[in-house]
C-alpha cells in the first residue's frame, strides 16, 4: 500500500460531471480492503491510466490525462459506532459519468464490468481480467484498448 493516501491535492482534476447516470454496482469491502480503497492511486508514470481518491465517503476516478470523473462510488462504513475497522464498508451508491464531452460509452453494464475491474486490479491489487467491450474483436485491437483505459494496470501497491 501506498505510504501516503491519494487525496484532492495529489493530482489535477475536474469537478465531478453533472451529467452522471446511476450503476447497479453492489460490493461489500473487508477492513482491509477498505483500507486499500480508500488509499486510493496516484499516477507515478504515463501508463498510469487513473487517479482515484477517496474524501467523504465518496470513491472518485478520474483519467489521469485529463482529470475527468469518470465514476463515483458511495462507500458507507461504521465509522459513526467507532466500528469501521471491524466491518469495512459497503456501495450504496455508484454512479458513471454520462458527459459526452469526457466519457461517450454508454453501456451501464460494460461500466460496471469496468468498475469492477478498476476496483479489483488497481486498487485491491488483484488478477482481473480485464473487460474488453463485445464491439472490439481480435487479440490487437482489444490489446489496444485495453492499454488506452488501464495501461499496464499497475495496482497502488506495485512499483513502476
Amino acid at each position: 500500500m501506498p505510504p501516503d493516501p491519494a487525496t484532492a491535492a495529489s493530482w489535477q482534476h475536474k469537478p465531478l460531471p453533472d451529467a452522471r447516470a446511476p450503476l447497479p454496482y453492489e460490493r461489500r469491502f473487508t477492513a482491509e480492503e477498505h483500507a486499500r480503497v480508500a488509499a486510493g492511486l496516484v499516477p507515478l508514470q504515463t501508463d498510469d491510466k487513473w487517479f482515484i481518491y477517496f474524501e467523504e465517503g465518496l470513491l472518485r476516478l478520474h483519467r489521469a490525462a485529463t482529470g475527468a470523473c469518470i465514476y463515483g462510488v458511495h462507500l458507507s462504513t461504521n465509522e459513526a459506532e467507532g466500528d469501521a475497522a471491524a466491518d469495512g464498508s459497503v456501495v450504496t451508491a455508484a454512479w458513471v459519468s454520462r458527459a459526452t464531452g469526457e466519457y461517450t460509452r454508454t453501456d451501464d453494464a460494460y461500466d460496471v464490468r469496468l468498475l469492477s475491474f478498476l476496483v479489483d486490479r488497481l486498487l485491491l491489487g488483484k488478477q482481473a481480467a480485464f473487460p474488453v467491450p463485445d464491439a472490439i474483436t481480435g487479440g490487437d485491437r482489444a490489446s489496444l484498448y485495453r492499454h488506452h483505459v488501464v495501461g499496464h494496470a499497475r495496482a497502488a501497491d506495485e512499483e513502476p
